[in-house]
């Protein structure tokens, strides 16, 4: 779902569908009708209230918007929430999909998500391109405090609702995660680039008569392009030509700018066909991107980066942050002050100064680093991962879960009130304080919380002051709780608190978390659980790779009937004492201590 779609100019449009649709996945799209970036309807379309298309087997839904993207924020405004509107209700009558990619911004398209989640029950994947509500404050879009810190709780809630989100940079998600969105919720998916099918991946250097330093993109008032005039202007007379291919709302100030400064060496070519960039790029010497100075753009990077690294030319960077150590782990270029023209005029100096081989064993680096980890396939094999678990995350199965834990925890706490205070007593008097064992375990999206248990064991100690080994501490009440189950009782109030379900993965400890593969690491989308499949199929008597494999089996197969059967397995099991180990240390290795010593041999 994306307010922008082919024939707009979009990277993430029908050639991401395609490629979606290459790795087994049925793809619908849903869409407003071409109007971008220009803000006026495309020809051969009119405004209806839907309309169907159906391209390179692709399903192409349309609904109506009020086209406009000029610098009138109500105006603005008025195309955003027109589209969203419209597409909620479209949501609501689409076939049903198993899960859901939006692509972001505008943030309106958020409306639309927590339409399908929440009435729909389909999960989504959040693709943040631009922060909001920083990005509305840095373009000068919306400056007052009251809207922006609306946007901003509005963003939260769309975070929350996502399965996942997916970011640009690790910026953008260290960001997101200080504003409270889980680590184990985000993922970085770097930007790839228009990859038109057949053409040309290499070039041969450009034979100019100037040294060309090619602009191509949005001229907006985040790009201060100005500063193409100011190093222009420096450069006079050095062989240095800068061509500015694009339009945007502010490519009529650069001009002006241009003429006011009498420079001759600029020259602007506006905006053309995607199809014919990749020749147009690898006919310059030199690649700009250029954003005015401002700490979101320090984690942000400009997608023309990455059309850049594709197209094999160097690159002169003038953005701080992400992009610019990009451009420098891919050795493709030189970084330069943003805003500066003095500083940009130097990096073109730099740049020309070079022998052309040198350039070209520059612009080639650019291109393996965008080959080998960028490029569409590269991308869209990360989304098929990330989309996959997201489809795992079924809301209408999740809300009832999550009334039978908070039901069953509530009862189980008042009916086990006098029992769990018995056994409280027993352990202060056997054991000794404090009662509970407290400890950290990885939760849902593998944050921590505090997980609460009776304690079983004693705190001896050997002459060096270490702890003694588990068999040592653990006391006969301790056994009997270990065998009747009693000493989990606490973990209902995690149950309640909502760090813990009823049924799930175990939450194991906390230094296991790195030894897990790629696909056990599955266990830790959900809330762990104080009973499991992997309880109920063995508990500590099977192998750590069995009972890893059952707790991903359980997170890919789950529904409220298996829940049901996994408690009433739990009652079976603990009254017949049925796999239970009370030391379980005394018949299998810690997970940490066997799979770092596979990894030794």
């Amino acid at each position: 779902m994306s307010q922008w779609f082919d024939p707009e100019p979009t990277f993430k449009g029908l050639m991401f569908a395609k490629a979606l649709r290459a790795r087994g996945y049925s793809v619908q799209v849903l869409t407003g009708f071409p109007n971008y970036p220009g803000g006026r309807l495309y020809d051969g379309y009119r405004i209806k209230l839907f309309q169907r298309e159906k391209v390179d087997g692709v399903d192409i839904l349309r609904v109506p918007l009020y086209p406009s993207h000029d610098a009138s924020s109500l105006r603005r405004v008025a195309n955003y929430l027109s589209f969203a509107l419209a597409a909620a209700v479209a949501a609501l009558i689409v076939r049903r999909p198993a899960v859901a990619y939006v692509y972001h911004p505008p943030a309106t398209v958020g409306i639309v998500a927590q339409v399908l989640k929440y009435v729909r029950g389909v999960p989504f994947v959040y693709d943040v391109q631009d922060l909001w509500p920083d990005t509305l404050r840095a373009t000068g879009m919306v400056s007052g405090s009251p809207i922006l810190g609306a946007v901003g709780r509005y963003m939260k809630a769309v975070y929350r609702a996502a399965s996942r989100v997916v970011v640009l940079s690790p910026g953008f998600r260290r960001l997101l995660a200080e504003r409270g969105v889980p680590e184990g919720k985000l993922e970085v998916i770097p930007n790839w680039t228009y990859e038109p099918a057949g053409a040309r991946t290499t070039a041969a250097p450009p034979a100019n008569d100037e040294f060309v330093v090619m602009y191509a993109g949005n001229v907006g008032a985040a790009q201060a392009l100005e500063v193409v005039v100011g190093a222009a202007r420096e450069l006079t007379g050095q062989g240095v030509r800068f061509d500015i291919v694009g339009d945007g709302l502010r490519l009529a100030d650069v001009k002006r700018a241009a003429e006011a400064a009498g420079v001759d060496n600029v020259r602007f070519i506006g905006r053309r066909p995607a199809a014919e960039m990749d020749e147009r790029l690898a006919s310059a010497d030199a690649l700009l991107v250029h954003l005015r100075t401002d700490p979101l753009f320090e984690i942000t990077i400009p997608s023309k980066t990455q059309a850049y690294l594709r197209a094999g030319r160097p690159i002169l960077m003038g953005v701080r942050g992400d992009a610019a150590q990009m451009v420098e782990e891919a050795a493709a270029g030189v970084a330069f002050e943003p805003e500066s023209a003095s500083s940009l005029a130097d990096a073109v100096r730099r740049l020309q100064a070079l022998t052309p081989s040198a350039r070209e064993r520059m612009g080639a680096s650019g291109q393996a680093y965008y080959a080998q980890r960028l490029a569409l396939r590269v991308g869209t094999a990360r989304f098929d991962e990330v989309l996959s678990e997201a489809s795992l995350h079924r809301p209408r199965y999740l809300f009832a879960k999550r009334v039978l834990d908070v039901l069953g925890a509530g009862v189980g706490l008042v009916v086990g009130a006098v029992p769990m205070a018995i056994v409280a007593l027993l352990v202060r008097w056997r054991i000794g304080g404090p009662v509970l064992f407290v400890q950290e375990r990885p939760g849902r999206n593998g944050t921590p919380f505090r997980m609460f248990k009776f304690r079983t064991m004693t705190n001896a100690i050997d002459t060096d002051g270490a702890l003694l080994p588990d068999r040592d501490r653990l006391t006969a009440l301790g056994r009997i709780l270990r065998t009747t189950s009693l000493d989990e009782l606490p973990e209902l109030w995690n149950v309640l608190k909502g760090d813990m379900s009823l049924v799930g993965p175990r939450p194991l400890l906390i230094r296991y978390t790195p030894f897990f593969t790629e696909r056990e690491r599955i266990r830790l989308r959900v809330r762990p659980g104080i009973t499991g499949w992997a309880q109920v199929n063995g508990r500590n008597q099977a192998s750590w790779d069995q009972r890893l494999a059952h707790d991903v089996w359980y997170v890919e197969n789950r529904s409220f009937a298996l829940d049901m059967r996994v408690i009433a397995l739990t009652f079976t099991r603990v009254l017949r004492s049925d796999g239970v180990v009370v030391d379980a240390e005394s018949i299998m290795r810690n997970l940490d201590d066997e799979r770092a010593g596979e990894a030794v041999r």
